[in-house]
């Protein structure tokens, strides 16, 4: 991937967005946004420490912890009323380490049965995208982290996540 800085203010290493360090590199938490210039849009990153391995493209809930350095890690998706930042990894992380998330712009994301201009959200323990009530999804509501862009049938599709989305985490 091709990025450049939006905020010439943080000193951060751009090819580091794809790739995990068992080193702590960067403030856990940092949020920082990147116009992505293979994509024609502006991506967000937050940098957290991964609580699992984590897949390309799998859904990840980030949350706070008081657990030493792990300011912000990544946790399987739990139930939650709103307020969830949902990330994904643009390659694959091993458990334990730290890394960049990708929370906003355009995702390469793993989904459900999905159509161009579903709302599509994450479910309790997902480890996809679904469609956000059923096919055809064109409203948004609480649950929506984006609109899917490309169709898909249980493997990959491009999601538009609005950069700083909060949402609901439905049970089902």
């Amino acid at each position: 991937m091709t990025y450049r800085t939006l905020n010439n203010m943080q000193a951060i290493d751009l090819d580091s967005l794809d790739s995990g360090s068992a080193t702590r590199q960067y403030p856990l938490g940092t949020v920082i946004g990147v116009n992505d210039t293979s994509k024609g849009s502006e991506s967000q990153f937050v940098y957290c420490k991964a609580h699992a391995a984590l897949g390309i493209g799998v859904p990840f809930q980030v949350v706070s912890s008081s657990g030493g350095n792990a300011e912000a890690v990544t946790l399987v998706p739990i139930a939650q009323a709103s307020g969830a930042m949902i990330g994904f990894a643009t390659t694959a992380i091993t458990s334990g380490h730290f890394c960049w998330l990708q929370i906003g712009g355009i995702i390469n994301a793993a989904t459900g049965t999905v159509a161009v201009g579903d709302h599509v959200q994450l479910l309790v323990a997902g480890v996809s995208l679904v469609v956000d009530g059923s096919t055809g999804s064109t409203v948004e509501t609480a649950d929506s982290i984006g609109t899917a862009r490309t169709v898909d049938s249980g493997g990959f599709a491009s999601i538009s996540v609005v950069p700083t989305r909060r949402v609901a985490i439905a049970a089902a």
